[in-house]
């Protein structure tokens, strides 16, 4: 019963702590308002989470970040050896990512002030190194770091604007889908044109 009532009181924190979190960002997020919302005393909360940050937010944010690290490794590494899987992969990410939605906008755009504030650089970071291995594989040689930047910055982008915007999930799907055809076509003809300015500079 005891193990019971504390389970609740967590699941409680927890969703009330996501709320807080989204419409404030942690720097702004008041814990005595998360108490309040969840219907716990302030003890209630200690005695569930050691705090704000080291408990809270660790618990809403690390299994998104696992999760997500394992997923888009895995289809990075399947899209370098099978490029064809481009599209479906698009697929998987954009409904993995609308499942977190709240998860994802709180770790990128509101995690100022906690330990997580410089994630969006390491999100870019291992966007670049998955980019840079697909070009080089195919490119047979390694490519412009500044492009691979860009490029990257491109893709993180365009995952952001389709968990910020106000789309059904039919919506993103149909814009996933359109987005990663137009990204295929245009990374091919993108490396046959590396390929040449390459031949042409030898």
């Amino acid at each position: 019963m005891e193990e019971d009532r504390k389970k609740l009181t967590e699941k409680k924190l927890l969703s009330c702590g996501k709320r807080e979190f989204l419409e404030k960002g942690y720097a702004k997020a008041n814990l005595r308002s998360i108490c309040e919302a969840s219907g716990v005393t302030t003890g209630a909360f200690y005695f569930s989470f050691a705090s704000k940050e080291a408990a809270l937010l660790r618990a809403i944010l690390d299994p998104f970040i696992a999760d997500s690290r394992e997923l888009l490794s895995g289809l990075a590494r399947m899209e370098e050896e099978h490029p064809e899987t481009a599209d479906d992969n698009e697929i998987q990410i954009i409904r993995y990512l609308s499942a977190h939605r709240e998860e994802c906008i709180i770790l990128m755009e509101k995690s100022a002030g906690s330990c997580y504030e410089h994630f969006h650089e390491e999100a870019a970071a291992m966007m670049q190194e998955s980019f840079r291995r697909y070009y080089r594989k195919y490119l047979g040689a390694e490519p412009d770091p500044e492009l691979i930047r860009i490029l990257a910055s491109m893709r993180l982008h365009g995952y952001l604007e389709l968990v910020h915007g106000d789309y059904t999930m039919k919506e993103r799907l149909f814009l996933a889908r359109a987005i990663g055809i137009h990204a295929d076509a245009g990374t091919l003809s993108l490396i046959q044109y590396l390929k040449e300015e390459n031949d042409a500079h030898r």
